[in-house]
């Protein structure tokens, strides 16, 4: 929103123009340009304080003077020697909150006090800011010094009415008030001998309180004068006494370790009549940035001690005084020229309000782009905040529920991201990606489940490293994080087995073996279905309400939101609690253990039987499978190939273990393959189906009659009135929306003429003018008296380079090329007659670009009716040029400073 901070930027603002260069006597031309240079920078003034007076600080960054010092540095009496006024003072800290002062010229003196709030009484920033006038207007200035102290009363005391303070009627009153405030007083001064400048007087900064005092004001000030000054478009003014050191004053803390703070900086001593004998070297180092540096340098001021304010030494006489002592007393009577023009209030005024012009002149317009942006951005959420209008209340809330319904059921089917989506936030990734998470975690875990057979003895486990190679093998149907549960070795099921014979024959042992480790894996299934679900619910859930808040956020005040959420609730009950029945009837069918999927169990029963007797013969065997010297795989290819011979085929090296004589735990590996068998099947099942039935029952089941429900809940047109009722929060959104569109296009309005004419200002180069171009032979289109009659360009605005402006003089030219490159600025006009008649160049008809010491001039090929548009929308803009402006804005006392 606001210009980039960094230094190169403030080093493209034109230079300040010398001083001690005036114009040559009867050079009416320069004194015309200086008067419309003069003007043009009040005018620039003007639309920053009427910017300011709209409150559109509020949204962009503006340029700005704040006036930043310790305390007691001085800050006070700069201001009154700029300003011409009197400020309130008191023992201690005397500003307790900003002071806005907008210094202008006019023909009579005039005062104007206001109060603005944009803070409330908690700090933070009001939407809509407020500006109240405080008293009528003041003519004598003695009286601004009370009517400021009592304004300052009432920023700090904002709960009560203002007008009470006008009359000291407050201080009957009790109460406290604050300490510091970040709303402040505007002051607007008018008169013939005060300068243009605008500018913010911050609280002194300071470093301790009184025992009464608050320690949090510490922190409290600067933090205030850190929100003025951080901004990149604030010129900082640095105020420094030269009566106590100057590393001991905190307000260069502030700025000394920020480079873009340092360039836009200009710093101003004050009380050099209080030098230490003997310092006064080191003090003229640092006005000749010599040592603490700035971008723009320093000034020194001198201001009426404490006895000539005692004996209420009058304005202009305290600007003789100052005069006086810089011109009497050494070191500042011997500086040189360069460092004189550095010397005195009127000069340090002159130069901010020229540095605040050349700073908005380069920054208005692109404010005036981001007033344009921002407005489309208020246009654009003005459309979410219709004022309500219903012919037909009911039949607006069915067209209500009806799209929020569709709305619920395309959520529900499935919608397809976008690449502003945020996948973390289940509602912008959308519902069923974030179930879909949901589900396949719960697979997973059921997946963790499967039972740990280990096809080796417990109590004779293998080594170390053949231990960790044959549980590599084992887990390689496991998932990857590893499962959960114990584990079962081949020698611990063999005993259970054992156990649990009954009456079987030999060799056979009972189901219910296999049935104790399936059930000691599928028991833990319930639990993990209703985690799963409870999930899925909570996703739901919130969707559901943000979908709601979304579609009927707006209604809460008149009962439309907590319907809708009430039969929502009543149908997410309805869904549960049919899908809870579903999810315990597939539990219970898990109970016992059952599969139609023959082929694949029984396909997975052999590979991990041959996997277990394979895994529990090397277990035995140091991880041998053969007992043979030589290359065992040879002797395995070499009988696979005689197999082949007899017409055996297909059969697998691994397979070779079936061929070995029987051990006495092949029952125990064939129960832990059956079992784990089964799981293979069971677990697959299980993990689609709990997902399955969750979506057909609860998910995409519960828009099935949810527009049903809702129209059910309709209630007359009455009713449907009250429910459409706008809520305060909306209404207080949209007025506040409203009023900072017109702060925005007010803002506009005031900056578009100003911008206009500054993107067509000529800016010359400072060399002198030249001779006129040689003359020309003269066209029989041309009338005779136009020859000899150049046209002027009066530039109103400097070069960087520039110290006294130059004029360029454009004379007539018989041809008419497309686009013309010359020294002296030559004009093509159109025609003669528009030439004669206009007597000034139509700046839509060319538009001059600078290119060093040449201007380039090029013709435009507008239409006819353009060009009328564009010269109406001119002469409205250079009406801002027309009032006459007196040719004198020194102080008395003081030469005329021109820019």
């Amino acid at each position: 929103m606001s210009d980039s901070s960094d230094s190169s930027s403030w080093n493209n603002i034109p230079a300040p123009p010398s001083a001690s260069r005036p114009p040559e006597a009867g050079n009416d031309q320069t004194s015309a340009l200086m008067e419309a240079y003069t003007t043009r920078r009040r005018q620039i003034l003007d639309v920053l304080n009427v910017l300011t007076s709209l409150g559109i600080q509020n949204d962009i960054d503006l340029p700005r003077v704040a006036v930043l010092g310790s305390q007691s540095a001085g800050k006070s009496s700069l201001i009154e020697s700029m300003s011409g006024i009197n400020l309130p003072r008191a023992a201690g800290t005397c500003t307790r909150c900003p002071m806005e002062c907008r210094l202008q010229y006019g023909e009579t003196w005039s005062c104007k006090v206001m109060l603005r709030f944009e803070f409330d009484s908690d700090g933070s920033r009001l939407s809509t800011p407020r500006e109240v006038s405080f008293g009528a207007p003041i003519s004598n200035k003695a009286d601004v010094k009370e009517r400021l102290s009592r304004a300052q009363r009432a920023i700090l005391r904002p709960s009560m009415d203002p007008d009470k303070f006008l009359d000291d009627s407050d201080k009957e009153t009790s109460g406290s008030s604050l300490s510091f405030s970040k709303n402040y007083v505007c002051i607007h001064v008018q008169g013939p001998e005060v300068p243009d400048l605008t500018f913010y007087d911050l609280p002194g900064i300071i470093a301790n309180v009184s025992d009464s005092g608050n320690e949090k004001d510490i922190q409290l000030v600067e933090d205030l004068a850190k929100m003025y000054i951080t901004q990149p478009n604030c010129i900082v003014l640095l105020v420094i006494t030269c009566e106590t050191d100057f590393e001991n004053q905190g307000a260069y803390r502030l700025i000394k370790a920020n480079d873009s703070l340092k360039a836009r900086t200009v710093g101003v001593l004050t009380k050099p009549d209080r030098i230490e004998p003997g310092n006064e070297q080191r003090w003229l180092k640092i006005l000749r940035n010599e040592i603490n540096t700035l971008e723009n340098g320093w000034f020194a001021v001198k201001q009426p001690d404490f006895q000539q304010l005692e004996r209420k030494i009058s304005w202009e006489d305290a600007r003789t005084g100052e005069r006086d002592f810089f011109s009497a007393n050494q070191p500042w009577s011997s500086l040189d020229d360069k460092h004189r023009q550095r010397i005195g209030s009127a000069a340090l005024a002159n130069h901010l309000g020229q540095m605040l012009s050349d700073l908005a002149s380069t920054r208005l317009p692109a404010i005036l782009d981001t007033i344009n942006r921002l407005l489309e951005d208020v246009n654009l959420e003005l459309k979410g905040y219709p004022i309500p209008t219903y012919d037909d209340p009911k039949r607006e809330i069915i067209m209500l529920l009806r799209d929020f319904t569709k709305n619920v059921a395309k959520h529900i089917e499935g919608l397809p991201p976008s690449w502003a989506d945020d996948p973390v936030d289940p509602f912008t990734a959308g519902l069923i990606y974030s179930l879909n998470k949901k589900y396949d975690t719960f697979r997973l875990e059921v997946h963790r489940t499967a039972p740990q057979f280990r096809p080796w003895e417990a109590k004779s486990p293998p080594g170390k490293t053949l231990k960790s190679t044959l549980l590599g093998e084992v887990k390689a149907d496991d998932p990857p994080s590893g499962c959960i549960g114990p584990e079962f070795h081949v020698d611990e099921v063999m005993d259970l087995a054992q156990r649990s014979r009954t009456r079987e024959l030999p060799g056979n042992y009972p189901f219910a073996v296999k049935l104790t480790y399936i059930d000691e894996t599928i028991r833990t299934w319930r639990d993990l279905t209703g985690d799963c679900f409870e999930r899925v619910q909570g996703i739901m859930k919130d969707h559901l309400e943000r979908l709601v808040q979304n579609h009927f956020g707006k209604y809460a005040h008149g009962g439309l939101l907590e319907t809708v959420r009430n039969v929502v609730k009543e149908q997410f009950s309805r869904r549960q609690a049919i899908t809870e029945k579903k999810l315990a009837s597939i539990n219970r069918g898990e109970d016992r253990p059952c599969t139609q999927n023959e082929d694949y169990f029984f396909h997975c029963r052999s590979n991990l039987l041959v996997k277990y007797k394979t895994i529990y013969r090397r277990s035995k065997r140091d991880g041998r499978l053969f007992d043979v010297s030589g290359d065992p795989q040879r002797l395995v290819n070499k009988a696979i190939a005689s197999l082949a011979e007899l017409g055996i085929h297909g059969l697998q090296s691994n397979e070779f273990v079936k061929l070995f004589p029987e051990s006495k735990m092949d029952p125990a590996l064939e129960i832990m393959a059956e079992a784990r068998a089964y799981f293979q099947v069971a677990y697959k099942r299980f993990g689609d189906n709990v997902p399955n039935q969750i979506d057909a029952s609860f998910v995409s089941g519960f828009d099935g009659d949810l527009e049903l429900a809702l129209v059910y809940a309709i209630p007359d047109s009455d009713t449907c009135r009250e429910w459409l009722q706008e809520s305060p929060q909306h209404a207080r959104r949209r007025e506040a929306l409203n009023n900072r569109k017109d702060r925005l296009e007010a803002a506009k309005e005031k900056l578009g003429p100003i911008v206009r004419l500054l993107s067509r200002s000529v800016f010359t180069d400072p060399s002198p003018p030249p001779p006129p171009p040689p003359e020309r032979s003269p066209s029989p289109a041309l009338s005779p008296s136009l020859k000899d009659r150049p046209l002027t360009v009066l530039s109103p605005y400097p070069s960087p380079e520039l110290s006294v402006p130059t004029i360029r003089n454009i004379s007539a030219s018989p041809n008419r090329p497309r686009e013309t490159r010359l020294r002296g600025a030559e004009f093509t006009p159109k025609t003669p007659t528009a030439l004669e008649e206009r007597r000034s160049i139509d700046y839509d008809d060319i538009e001059a670009e600078a290119f060093g010491e040449e201007i380039k001039v090029s013709e435009y090929d507008d239409s006819e009716e353009e060009e009328e548009e564009e010269e109406e929308e001119e002469e409205e803009d250079l009406q801002l040029l027309s009032a006459p402006q007196p040719s004198s804005r020194a102080l008395p006392g003081w030469p005329r400073t021109r820019y």
